[in-house]
């Protein structure tokens, strides 16, 4: 299975529109972790159906009034993945307060948004995994998404700049 990794559109889907439209026939599924799920539900409402593709969104800090859980927890081909924004987990200190959450979840991959800068990291099995954001990059960080892999029990991930995809 691989998905399109999104967090952070801030009401700007325009890349998303984009990326979807050009990968639909290379992923299974879209992932955002956030900010604004009114954006992701434009997404899922405009390409769901149309592409055949599974949609999975949690709220985030600025999601107030969304009915959108702000967690969610599934298992794909033996790896189990969790979602989160990340404004109630410390993401903006690293990747140490998540070890812990990740565990109480048995989960071997994390992701989440919030900081608006990407991160790669595998650390004891588990593999935290932010995309940055499409529309407002901080950090010194570019526009970004990823795409996550996971297929026989293994799992992997890479990290785009926007701008070196499209």
């Amino acid at each position: 299975m691989r998905y399109l990794v999104l967090s952070d559109t801030h009401n700007n889907i325009t890349a998303a529109r984009d990326l979807i439209e050009q990968l639909h026939d290379r992923i299974d599924g879209v992932l955002h972790m956030g900010d604004m799920v009114t954006d992701f539900n434009k997404l899922k409402n405009m390409y769901q159906d149309r592409y055949g593709l599974a949609f999975a969104g949690v709220c985030g800090n600025c999601d107030l009034f969304s009915t959108e859980p702000d967690t969610r927890c599934f298992t794909v081909e033996g790896r189990r993945v969790l979602m989160f924004h990340g404004h109630q987990h410390g993401v903006k200190y690293g990747t140490r307060y998540l070890k812990e959450v990740a565990e109480e979840n048995k989960a071997n991959i994390v992701l989440f948004g919030h900081t608006h800068v990407p991160l790669m990291e595998e650390a004891e099995g588990i593999l935290y995994l932010n995309p940055g954001s499409l529309s407002e990059p901080r950090g010194g960080s570019r526009a970004g998404f990823a795409l996550l892999e996971i297929e026989k029990g293994k799992a992997a991930a890479v990290l785009y700049k926007y701008e070196d995809f499209c």
